[in-house]
């Protein structure tokens, strides 16, 4: 557990760059804007209370880094999962003792950790807003409304953001003190998956074979074959990390993983077919769906060798497709070129997929 030194050093610099984000928003700097928020999330993610002037220094370098392509261009693209594999590969470098060779395990351990501390962050941002917003209530119908249209009208506005990263960085800093209890919600997730890997095989097999039968909406099929394949990679990259001997010596739980691994390649190799035949794409997505193709490839072949050559064999993968992907994604964001695959198709986009599934209109009219 980090000591309260080190709780107010996360406070502290998540209350600095609330601040400075603020003030450069309301000066119309949005690039010392987007450079302080990575800053701040680079630094309180990967802080452990070692080497902090290193992860300091690395922290301020990364982010200007990220931010610098704003200097020439304003691009659309939204770059969270980009700016999270960042993360994933920053804190493995500050953790290794800032060191260049990347262990696999940490980088695993930079992904879970990063999504439980941003999981508890939020819900701790939402927990304190509920209870602002039921105090700020009580003043405004006692004949007070300073409160309430300081933060919730539009003159409050930026009051309301600075609040809101505040509160996020409190929360990250809340997590971070309880990091160890975190963790063990790893082994609770694995043992989660074990019960659900069956449902998961069957629901891929369910929606393979209605599209045998029904006619989808094309983006409903990617946004379904999407969901699924990223439950499958969580589901085997925590089976391999923090899989306990006596699961991986299951016969059946280990036949049923590698069925699935190539079961994995064909819902990509369909998802790919029916956003190449039938949408529009942007070279962010084409990013992703091409990388995506390379991960199906390499699961299904792991699925030939035994549980440590495929280990192996998907971490030396992984590794090499994180790359591949910070790299392009970085030139696509800092290239002021733009261009559109099938531009004269309907735009590929997960949430019209999401959002036709919720209202029950999946099928193609």
């Amino acid at each position: 557990m980090l000591a309260n030194k080190n709780t107010w050093i996360l406070n502290l610099t998540g209350l600095i760059v609330s601040i400075v984000t603020i003030v450069a928003l309301s000066l119309q700097l949005y690039l010392v804007a987007d450079f302080s928020l990575l800053y701040g999330f680079l630094f309180t993610l990967s802080y452990n209370g070692q080497n902090n002037l290193r992860l300091l220094g690395s922290s301020l370098f990364v982010a200007l880094i990220l931010a610098l392509p704003g200097l020439w261009i304003s691009n659309h693209v939204k770059p969270q999962f980009f700016y999270f594999l960042v993360h994933c590969f920053h804190y493995t470098y500050h953790h290794s003792g800032n060191r260049w060779n990347m262990s696999y395990t940490l980088f695993f351990e930079a992904a879970w950790n990063g999504i439980l501390v941003l999981l508890v962050a939020v819900l701790f941002s939402l927990a304190s807003a509920v209870l602002i917003f039921c105090a700020s209530f009580l003043f405004s119908s006692q004949g007070s409304p300073y409160v309430f249209n300081l933060i919730y009208t539009s003159t409050g506005r930026l009051f309301q953001l600075f609040l809101t990263w505040l509160l996020l960085f409190i929360g990250i800093s809340v997590a971070q003190n309880n990091i160890k209890t975190l963790h063990q919600l790893r082994f609770i997730l694995i043992t989660t998956m074990y019960y659900l890997l069956p449902i998961l095989v069957l629901t891929s097999a369910v929606v393979l074979i209605l599209l045998w039968h029904i006619d989808l909406n094309p983006n409903v099929i990617i946004t379904v074959f999407f969901e699924l394949t990223i439950l499958g990679i969580l589901f085997l990259n925590a089976y391999y990390q923090d899989g306990s001997d006596e699961l991986k010596r299951m016969v059946w739980l280990n036949w049923l993983l590698r069925g699935y691994k190539v079961f994995l390649l064909i819902m990509i190799l369909i998802a790919n077919y029916y956003a190449f035949r039938y949408m529009s794409i942007e070279p962010s997505q084409l990013i992703y769906l091409t990388i995506s193709l390379f991960v199906g490839w390499l699961y299904a072949y792991s699925a030939f060798f035994s549980d440590e050559k495929a280990q192996k064999i998907i971490e030396n993968g992984n590794k090499c497709l994180v790359i591949v992907f910070i790299v392009a994604f970085y030139l696509v964001i800092a290239s002021p070129f733009n261009f559109t695959v099938n531009k004269d198709k309907a735009p590929l986009s997960l949430w019209h997929g999401v959002d036709s599934i919720s209202k029950g209109d999946a099928q193609e009219h």
